[in-house]
């Protein structure tokens, strides 16, 4: 798995939860059950290299001493556990999907540049991290 990943499950995306879409690292952040079930549990996401995954569980880290200090901001994290579905997309589905994603958004002078970029791209790393 190739990091950072893109939500691919979702069908509209809201210009104010841009950021829930991406995912940087294999971490959640929080304790919260509803923020696992909306943003990860049996989503689709695709990787740097155009590999698809579900995310179905999340596993607590064993470092007992995270306990400890899970009140410092990034100590006390849990791991997203992605199953392979062995599918992929081409770099050209992956272009299409986020075409037609920021084509939903209203449009201004970043989505605009945005939208050349992503044409502009040339494999599934410059598409998901931009250039």
């Amino acid at each position: 798995m190739n990091f950072p990943l893109l939500n691919i499950s979702e069908k509209k995306w809201n210009s104010e939860d841009l950021t829930d879409y991406i995912l940087f690292d294999k971490f959640i952040y929080t304790d919260r059950e509803s923020i696992f079930y909306e943003l990860y549990k049996n989503k689709l996401f695709i990787d740097c290299n155009g590999l698809i995954y579900r995310a179905i569980e999340k596993a607590e880290l064993t470092e007992k001493w995270r306990n400890w200090f899970r009140f410092i901001p990034n100590i006390w994290k849990r791991e997203v556990l992605f199953t392979m579905t062995n599918e992929n997309w081409t770099v050209d589905q992956l272009r299409n999907y986020l075409l037609e994603r920021i084509s939903d958004l209203k449009p201004d002078e970043h989505t605009e540049k945005w939208k050349s970029d992503l044409k502009n791209a040339k494999n599934h790393s410059e598409l998901i991290n931009g250039r």
